[in-house]
């Protein structure tokens, strides 16, 4: 359970029992609450700068599908920049970009609700004051894609978001 956020683009996930009044009390956009669903994506070159992949057809003809669509972006990404990826644009509707509009590098992303990178998991304590320092902490729950994509902290309740970024 969960409320993700979001400042523009870039969105934070709040776990805990004060996530929701942590939200409310920012004043960002609540783009998800409930069960919320981080799914991986890339970072693109450009705007709308997000995208998540769902399968590839090479410039050999190769169709790779699934999560070996992140592998093969990061083997032959640079190699076949003409290779064509299909999946969903910022808006949830399908699309087709080229491997070389990736942002390899930078990728693989997490994204919240299509349109915004989830930059981290925050988990809101509520015994820790909130002059504290976010803690960085481990969250074994995760995929070694989304450790990658994801930083986690344990935060107080009085946290200033937008330092989180």
């Amino acid at each position: 359970m969960g409320v993700c956020v979001a400042y523009d683009f870039r969105g934070l996930l709040l776990t805990g029992d004060g996530a929701l009044d942590v939200a409310q009390r920012s004043k960002w956009e609540i783009v998800a609450q409930g069960e919320v669903t981080l799914t991986l994506g890339v970072a693109l070159f450009d705007q709308p700068f997000i995208f998540t992949p769902m399968r590839i057809v090479t410039e050999r003809q190769l169709t790779i599908d699934g999560a070996h669509v992140f592998d093969w972006l990061a083997d032959q990404g640079y190699a076949m920049p003409r290779s064509e990826v299909f999946g969903r644009n910022v808006r949830g509707h399908e699309a087709q970009i080229f491997a070389r509009d990736i942002d390899i590098e930078a990728s693989p992303i997490a994204v919240c609700d299509y349109g915004y990178q989830a930059i981290a998991v925050v988990s809101i304590d509520a015994q820790r004051a909130a002059s504290d320092d976010p803690q960085p902490f481990d969250w074994p729950q995760l995929s070694a894609r989304f450790r990658r994509a994801l930083k986690t902290y344990r935060v107080g309740p009085g946290i200033n978001l937008q330092q989180l970024l």
